[in-house]
């Protein structure tokens, strides 16, 4: 029950980084940085390969889980820095 869990976790999570990451690497122009480039091309590489080796059968350890899901989790949030951070208030005068 426990292999079955990981398995459908981490193949969550890897289709989810692979829908999250292809549309990014589109949208990516010549001005896109190097290291941004290479960490969704390297986000999406991973998490085929990861697709691929739980379709083959085999059972993804809890530390790869939780890596995952926390990089799946951080392609879905909200990125932008005003909605995770107020600015300081302005003072009526």
């Amino acid at each position: 029950m426990t292999a079955l869990l990981l398995q459908t976790i981490v193949l969550l999570a890897a289709m989810v980084i692979l829908v999250r990451a292809e549309p990014a690497l589109n949208r990516m122009g010549r001005s896109t940085p190097i290291l941004i480039r290479a960490s969704f091309h390297l986000l999406a590489l991973g998490a085929a390969a990861q697709i691929v080796t739980i379709l083959a059968g085999e059972v993804p350890s809890w530390p790869t889980a939780i890596v995952v899901v926390g990089a799946a989790s951080l392609l879905v949030c909200e990125r932008r820095l005003r909605v995770l951070c107020r600015g300081p208030q302005r003072v009526a005068r």
